[in-house]
């Protein structure tokens, strides 16, 4: 891994220690963010289930967290799929818009 790509994988795992849902759910907490992948270029993609599926809150949280991701140094990209939940490609559509 290059230094360049550590620095990324910091910030990323920074960020997301830093924050929580809406309804005060750590974003990190295993039943919320599911996978994490960021290549070598800076693109980051998280799979995030909503602990609250249903809560327009949640989904406005999660286009947030897509703009804090890709103002940060060396993110290229930032693509979240929204998974678990009804109607999952139809958030992942809004969150990436």
């Amino acid at each position: 891994m290059s230094e360049a790509s550590s620095a990324i994988h910091r910030t990323v795992a920074r960020t997301l220690r830093k924050r929580k849902d809406p309804h005060g759910k750590s974003i990190t907490d295993p039943a919320v963010l599911k996978g994490v992948e960021i290549d070598d270029a800076g693109i980051v993609e998280l799979w995030i289930r909503p602990s609250n599926p249903h809560c327009p809150c949640c989904l406005d949280d999660l286009i947030d967290l897509r703009g804090v991701l890709k103002k940060q140094r060396g993110i290229l990209a930032c693509h979240i799929e929204v998974v678990g939940i009804p109607q999952s490609d139809r958030w992942t559509a809004a969150v990436n818009e």
